[in-house]
C-alpha cells in the first residue's frame, strides 16, 4: 500500500507540474525543528521534540510565489511515562516509551513577503509513519523473586499530511 501511495502521488505531482517545466526554478534543502503534542494519551509527558529534513524543487509561479515537489524524512523523539507503587507487601514499576518516524512525498507552495527574507509555506502530501512503543513492568511481592515483563509494539500506518508555517532564508 505504501509504495502505491508514493507512486500515485509522484505521478500526480509530475503531471500537474509539467506545464512549468520551462519556468525558472530552484532546488531547496529544508531542516525543521519543533515540538509535537500528543492528545488523548495517558503518559507523564505529552510533547516531544521533532526533527525533519526534506529536499525538493520549486518553480517560479509569480513574482512572490513558488510551487514545487518535496520528499523527506523526520522523527518525533520519544515520550515516556514511569509509574511506581510501593507498600509493605508489593513493589511495582511500569515504564513506557513511544517514538515515531516518518517519510513523506508531496507538494508545497512558498509565498515571499515582498523582497524580505521572510516567507510563508504551505505543504500537503502522503506520508508513512512508524510508531515504536516499548513497555517494561517489574513487580516484587514480599520476598519472592522480582518478575519482569517487557513488550515492544510497532504500528505502521500511512495517510495524508498538511502543514503551514513561516520561515526565513539564512
Amino acid at each position: 500500500m505504501i509504495k502505491q501511495g508514493y507512486a500515485a502521488l509522484l505521478a500526480l505531482a509530475c503531471g500537474a507540474l509539467s506545464p512549468m517545466a520551462h519556468a525558472q526554478g530552484q532546488f531547496f534543502l529544508a531542516g525543521n525543528f519543533g515540538e509535537a503534542t500528543y492528545e488523548d494519551i495517558d503518559t507523564g509527558e505529552d510533547s516531544a521534540d521533532t526533527q525533519a529534513f526534506s529536499l525538493g524543487y520549486r518553480w517560479q509561479a509569480g513574482p512572490y510565489v513558488q510551487v514545487g515537489i518535496e520528499a523527506g524524512t523526520g522523527r518525533v523523539d520519544a515520550i515516556g511515562n514511569v509509574e511506581e507503587y510501593s507498600d509493605s507487601f508489593i513493589r511495582s514499576r511500569y515504564e513506557s516509551s513511544l517514538e515515531t518516524r516518518y517519510n513523506h512525498i508531496g507538494a508545497n507552495a512558498r509565498f515571499a513577503f515582498g523582497n524580505s527574507r521572510w516567507f510563508a509555506i504551505a505543504r500537503a502530501g502522503y506520508a508513512d509513519f512508524r510508531a515504536d512503543l516499548d513497555e517494561r513492568y517489574e513487580e516484587q511481592v514480599l520476598t519472592f523473586p522480582r518478575e519482569t515483563y517487557t513488550s515492544s509494539t510497532q504500528l505502521d500506518t500511512d495517510g495524508a499530511y498538511f502543514g503551514a508555517g513561516v520561515g526565513v532564508d539564512l
